[in-house]
């Protein structure tokens, strides 16, 4: 867990920040179908996870999907949970074992196994922002290995065949940040790429960066295989917020990160 560091551990102080975050975004989608959110600290990303999440709102969630990449991977697998839940300072969040192993069932590439999720933090930034909005939902988590093309055609293929039917009551989080370098034109150059093809559902061509390495944000391969899926067919993508890390940034050796928010609406 990372409760203390990137987020409050005091159970008080965790509930305080997230509801102030929430009340504070004003975004400009309602009952956004998915969204993609950071997952640095509150202080760095905090208001921007808040837009995403709020962007959700009046909808009736019943399973929450959080993609999240594997940062530090080198074999391309896809990592379910084995866990009967999670738990925050705020309280337990329940994983859904039925899609778990819906998932799990669709091919080689799916690995049940819990090692690689206690290392990782950018499922777990998202659940402060869904036990504050929608208490009684089931959680998927699912982490990425190494992107591949072959890993994403497989993880897009799953999506599909585990969540088309259930698209009405599921939201499908993806936590990514965007580029980051210690140089500051690069990291805005390589965000902006990513975001262009994004913003345009060109799975394709995020896919191609990936192969090519010119692309870094760390979710790309979570953002190509939604994308094609088909899941996001009917909707399209809006922009409700972005910034870098320059505000926190000590020294200009300091590596700067890019952040957004994004909701995918109804067309």
């Amino acid at each position: 867990m990372v409760a203390g560091i990137f987020y409050p551990d005091d159970p008080a102080e965790l509930e305080a920040r997230i509801s102030a975050l929430l009340l504070a975004a004003k975004p400009s989608v309602a009952k956004a179908a998915a969204i993609f959110s950071p997952h640095a600290g509150l202080d760095y990303s905090g208001d921007l996870s808040a837009l995403a999440w709020k962007s959700v709102e009046g909808r009736r969630i019943d399973t929450v999907l959080v993609l999240a990449p594997l940062h530090r991977a080198e074999e391309s697998f896809i990592y379910l949970s084995e866990s009967d839940y999670y738990e925050l300072p705020t309280g337990r969040i329940s994983v859904d074992h039925e899609a778990v192993n819906e998932l799990r069932d669709c091919g080689t590439l799916m690995c049940v196994n819990d090692i690689p999720h206690l290392e990782e933090h950018g499922i777990e930034l998202q659940l402060p922002f869904m036990i504050e909005l929608f208490p009684e939902a089931k959680l998927v988590p699912l982490l990425i290995g190494k992107p591949s093309r072959a890993l994403i055609k497989a993880l897009a293929s799953a999506l599909s065949l585990v969540f088309s039917g259930k698209a009405r009551s599921t939201l499908i989080v993806i936590s990514s940040d965007l580029g980051s370098s210690n140089e500051e034109e690069l990291a805005a150059t390589v965000s902006d790429r990513f975001l262009r093809s994004f913003l345009a559902e060109d799975g394709a061509s995020i896919v191609n960066d990936i192969d090519s390495g010119d692309i870094c944000a760390c979710g790309s391969g979570c953002v190509a295989a939604y994308l094609l899926s088909g899941l996001a067919s009917g909707n399209r993508p809006v922009l409700l917020g972005r910034h870098d890390s320059s505000a926190s940034r000590e020294t200009g050796e300091e590596r700067l990160v890019h952040y957004a928010a994004v909701a995918f609406a109804e067309a």
